[in-house]
């Protein structure tokens, strides 16, 4: 199952690619290509535009009544810390406001205790809408992979990260993101602050 949920249909990529098939094995693969570019693309970014994704942030409170969520929230589902004794806090939801479009979490009467762990677990905006650019990039990419692939012409060169612990061996594989498309995205990259 991907991670993202790819912002463009199947006949997105269908029109881009000049093909009319209603073949489910290959609407089933390039359906595949989609989510393989979009996770490509979504990493790079350090962004998901996914509507009402459900997103959860873990991060140590400093006695602040601010918090700055690494994904736009538009509604809270929980909020917990952990104490440096190890016991569990559940929070009020209703305590929480959501400031600057959802980019920013504040605490109404509560604060984020200093030394505690803290979860808060919340939905993207249900308005939430991925920009054209990194839709069109994700196209391109989904479309590079078809023309690569076994079933467009070839193969496409991947980058292979092989760890070894003695007992198994995983592999990842990473797709690169050309100069120009990095270009494209570069508005939307999230820098950390």
């Amino acid at each position: 199952m991907p991670t993202f949920t790819s912002p463009v249909t199947v006949a997105d990529l269908q029109t881009y690619l000049r093909d009319v098939s209603t073949d489910t094995t290959l609407l089933g693969f390039y359906q595949t290509l989609l989510d393989t570019a979009t996770e490509s693309v979504y990493t790079w970014l350090d962004r998901d535009y996914t509507a009402l994704a459900t997103k959860t942030d873990r991060f140590w409170g400093d006695d602040t009544e601010f918090y700055a969520p690494h994904y736009p929230a538009g509604s809270f589902v929980s909020w917990s810390y952990i104490d440096m004794n190890g016991f569990v806090t559940s929070l009020d939801i209703s305590d929480l406001l959501i400031r600057a479009n959802g980019y920013l979490v504040q605490a109404k009467t509560k604060r984020f205790v200093s030394g505690a762990e803290h979860a808060i677990t919340y939905k993207q905006p249900a308005t939430l809408v991925c920009p054209e650019t990194v839709k069109q990039v994700i196209v391109e990419i989904a479309a590079q992979l078809f023309d690569e692939s076994n079933q467009g012409a070839g193969t496409r060169g991947l980058l292979l990260a092989t760890s070894n612990d003695g007992i198994s061996t995983d592999r990842e594989r990473f797709l690169d993101l050309s100069e120009r498309h990095k270009e494209m995205l570069r508005p939307y990259k999230r820098y950390p602050v």
